[in-house]
């Protein structure tokens, strides 16, 4: 593995305690920082893990420093160099002002959460990887807040695979792999569409509710579910040998070859 696929998190902790960070910051951070870069492995991998990430460095004499280094899953090609790259690109567009709207709001998320506390749990975070520095500033933090903005709201539906679910706590909420369109959608379901949600996980659905969509964005990265219908696959729908006799007295009196005498007589 090459030196420069390694990616460091450095936390420097308030003054107020001697640069020392708190435990609850450092895990905080430190979990933002994972869940970002495995975030980032998906979208390097077509949406499957590629990577496992291990801690070859760790040191705390303020302020902490986490190195990490992706270590390729079983079978799975070669990928930290595509997230050093993709880490540039989120870090070009974060640090110059540039549109967000095409990267994913969970990762969006994720990367707030590692900026928001700067100048109140931390004095400082940073993430380091090649010979870049990314600074998670404040502005930042604003930045992303405003991205993550939802601007506009409509009645919709929207079709596609159901998966990664989550009802852990009353989360409530799963994902949809549309084929065309986002990549993927988040969407919270009410407690009534426990059963709905669950039995529909693995299939493909039509997920019906309003549709929540971030500034320029062209789709929709959320929706308020209302309702949820699973798509049959052609294996579950009725042949020919299942209707059969189904509707016996559908032509009254008329036999069936007279009934279709008729209709095409009609024609």
């Amino acid at each position: 593995m090459a030196h420069e696929d390694r990616i460091e998190l450095v936390i420097e902790g308030l003054s107020e305690d001697e640069g020392r960070v708190r435990v609850t910051a450092f895990m905080a951070q430190l979990q933002k920082f994972s869940a970002t870069l495995q975030k980032i492995d998906k979208e390097t991998n077509e949406g499957q893990t590629a990577n496992i990430f291990e801690i070859v460095a760790l040191s705390y004499s303020s302020p902490i420093r986490v190195t990490l280094e992706p270590r390729p899953v079983y079978s799975a090609r070669v990928t930290s160099h595509l997230i050093v790259e993709r880490l540039k690109h989120v870090a070009a567009a974060l640090t110059t002002g540039s549109s967000l709207s095409g990267f994913d709001a969970e990762l969006l998320e994720d990367i707030r959460g590692l900026a928001a506390p700067v100048g109140k749990s931390v004095k400082a975070s940073t993430i380091v990887f090649n010979d870049t520095i990314l600074d998670l500033t404040p502005r930042i933090a604003q930045h992303v807040e405003e991205a993550l903005a939802v601007v506009d709201e409509c009645e919709g539906f929207l079709e596609g695979h159901l998966d990664q679910i989550n009802i852990h706590q009353g989360a409530n909420t799963f994902h949809v792999y549309p084929e065309i369109g986002p990549k993927k959608v988040t969407c919270n379901f009410p407690n009534h569409l426990y059963d709905d949600a669950v039995s529909a996980v693995g299939r493909r659905v039509e997920v019906f509710g309003v549709l929540k969509y971030r500034l320029a964005a062209p789709f929709p990265h959320q929706i308020a579910v209302t309702g949820i219908d699973v798509i049959p696959v052609d294996r579950d729908l009725p042949d020919w040998e299942d209707i059969r006799g189904r509707a016996p007295d559908a032509t009254g009196d008329v036999s069936s070859e007279a009934f279709i005498r008729e209709l095409r007589n009609a024609w």
